[in-house]
């Protein structure tokens, strides 16, 4: 009864791929990144709908409603380049910089800024048939304004924050150079803050990225 006994111990303590002669299941944590990996240079080129507002760069009208401008709704495009690497299947991690210029019959506002991004693809283990589907953030510092086109209106300018979050899908396609091309549409919101000019949209894009690993 003794080595029944030790015996079953034994088989129990040897894990199951040995045991059926199958391999042991991967750990996930060292699967090897099989989508997204090296050098990622990226361009986004788009437009939207976005509305501005503020005083003159100047302390001693900031405030005063006698010197506040308000656009109303602007249509605009965007130019985003992106400088990044590709951590791992899930993240993308760099730097941005990036141009917009919106205007309406009677205004024009333009910015000019770049800062740090992130973009992660949440779902690629979890859902592979949607491992294109991500979610990003970036955030920066640059430079903003608000002209009227019609008037001698002071306008708005300044320093600003900016920061944007949105959704993309990316499919991946075309091997070249060692690498593939990404590609896809992003929607996103974006803010640009400061005590003298504030502008926020609404803006779609289509995005080209250069994955440089394979």
């Amino acid at each position: 009864m003794l080595p029944l006994v030790l015996a079953a111990a034994a088989a129990a303590a040897i894990p199951s791929g040995i045991a059926t002669g199958a391999p042991p299941p991967p750990d996930d944590s060292e699967v090897p990144p099989k989508t997204r990996t090296g050098i990622v240079l990226g361009l986004a080129l788009g437009g939207g709908v976005g509305g501005a507002g503020g005083y003159p760069n100047d302390a001693t009208k900031i405030g005063d409603p006698a010197y506040h401008s308000a656009s109303g709704a602007m249509l605009g495009s965007s130019t985003t380049v992106l400088v990044m690497g590709a951590l791992s299947d899930y993240l993308n991690f760099g730097v941005w910089f990036g141009h917009a210029s919106f205007r309406n019959s009677d205004w024009r506002s333009d910015s000019n800024a770049g800062g740090l991004r992130v973009d992660t693809f949440p779902l690629i283990r979890l859902y592979p048939r949607l491992s294109g589907l991500g979610l990003w953030a970036q955030f920066g510092i640059g430079g903003g304004s608000l002209a009227s086109t019609v008037s001698a209106s002071p306008g708005a300018s300044g320093t600003q924050s900016f920061a944007a979050a949105g959704a993309l899908y990316e499919w991946s396609f075309w091997r070249v150079l060692g690498g593939h091309l990404g590609a896809g549409p992003s929607l996103d919101y974006e803010a640009i803050w400061s005590p003298a000019f504030e502008r926020h949209g609404l803006v779609a894009t289509a995005r080209i990225v250069f994955y440089g690993g394979p």
